[in-house]
């Protein structure tokens, strides 16, 4: 067989190859080489989207940022990439491990990736019929708690911290469930096991947490 013949019997699959390890990198690192097509810069966020960016991020930005700030681990504004999508094939290839989720943040990044997003309305769903919607800008001032407890106690001790100290600070910053009091006693007695009640109780279980350590948040994550 000819050198020739021998390339041409190769085919396509160096490139498929090259396209697959770009697509991880993206899925990983880089949600922007997915081709959203509309971007915003609001301070130091700087926002991708699926469909146009409505004009009222920045106020949803402005509250989430209020939030962050009564915190006593917060240090100023930080640089991060919102990534809104629409709930669809970008969503779905970026958030594989966890499909039902309002957002995700990967650890050793400031890029949060959100599901079915609506600036206008100052809302996120996650496709759950009972506690499947949040607002916007709480799920941002979550996420970014992720972030800022990650800057705090360093990548690797917020990672080892338990899902009740990770997700209920976050909510307890963002001073929001998805859940009010009357559907989480619902679901209590339908579905127990329910993500939603996780949060719901973890916020609980830290407000009580911080208030027995006087609102020490070092004394909080050092303790439980």
């Amino acid at each position: 067989m000819t050198t020739r013949a021998r390339r041409r019997g190769r085919g396509p699959v160096p490139w498929v190859v090259a396209f697959l390890l770009l697509l991880a990198f993206a899925v990983v690192h880089a949600p922007q080489l997915l081709a959203f097509p509309y971007e915003q810069h609001v301070g130091t966020v700087t926002v991708y989207a699926e469909r146009p960016i409505d004009p009222r991020i920045a106020s949803e930005l402005a509250r989430a940022e209020g939030l962050l700030r009564a915190s006593p681990i917060y240090t100023g504004p930080l640089d991060r990439s919102l990534f809104l999508t629409d709930g669809g094939w970008r969503w779905r290839l970026l958030a594989i491990q966890s499909p039902g989720a309002f957002a995700f943040r990967r650890p050793f990044s400031s890029a949060i990736v959100f599901n079915r997003s609506d600036v206008v309305a100052d809302r996120v769903t996650s496709g759950r019929a009972i506690g499947g919607t949040r607002t916007l800008s709480g799920v941002i001032a979550h996420e970014t708690t992720h972030i800022m407890i990650a800057n705090h106690l360093g990548e690797v001790r917020s990672a080892m911290l338990p899902t009740w100290q990770q997700e209920g600070y976050a909510d307890h910053v963002a001073r929001e469930s998805s859940l009010t009091d009357a559907e989480a006693a619902r679901l209590r007695k339908t579905d127990p096991a329910a993500p939603a009640l996780v949060y719901y109780d973890a916020r609980r279980r830290v407000a009580a947490a911080l208030g027995a350590k006087r609102g020490s948040v070092d004394a909080f994550f050092a303790g439980g």
